[in-house]
């Protein structure tokens, strides 16, 4: 049995989905979002939410998805402070990380790796059998589809 910690990095709103995996099988305990864009310490609140989820529940490893190419240099730099914040706490606690492109979870999820927010969420909502309407949560899912996926070789 492993615990997991799926995010979908963003300088806005971070998705998480906290699973227990037991070989091919992936059951969520948690999820959620992590508003930070109206905070006056952003990367500290977000620090310390995923360090008391990372305490709470024990996790072993976190999976995200590596950066995009953006036209926007500002956006871009954000997202690299707030995926630092996360590389920070894989290496205090020492946890595993692993990464997949967006196209390669793209790809595990819907089959096309240039699918849309819709299609993401639509799949995400009938493989986990959920009613979720927020995109980041359901790429957060989506994260963990592909590592199931990678991890049992499929």
């Amino acid at each position: 049995m492993e615990r997991i910690l799926s995010i979908d990095p963003s300088s806005s709103k971070t998705g998480y989905v906290i699973a227990k995996v037991e070989k091919d099988e992936a059951l969520p305990l948690d999820y959620g979002l992590i508003e930070i864009k109206k905070e006056k310490q952003p990367l500290k609140r977000l620090y310390e939410t995923l360090e008391e989820k990372i305490l709470k529940y024990a996790i072993e490893k976190i999976i995200l998805e590596t950066p995009f190419y953006s036209v926007n240099a500002q956006t871009l730099i954000k997202l690299g402070e707030v995926r630092g914040v996360i590389l920070l706490l894989a290496q205090n606690y020492n946890i595993k990380v692993e990464e997949f492109s967006p196209a390669e979870v793209k790809i595990s999820i819907t089959g096309y790796g240039r699918s849309g927010k819709e299609e993401v969420l639509e799949m995400v909502n009938k493989i986990f059998n959920l009613n979720i309407k927020d995109y980041d949560i359901a790429d957060a899912f989506a994260i963990l589809h592909c590592y199931m996926l990678n991890k049992v070789g499929v």
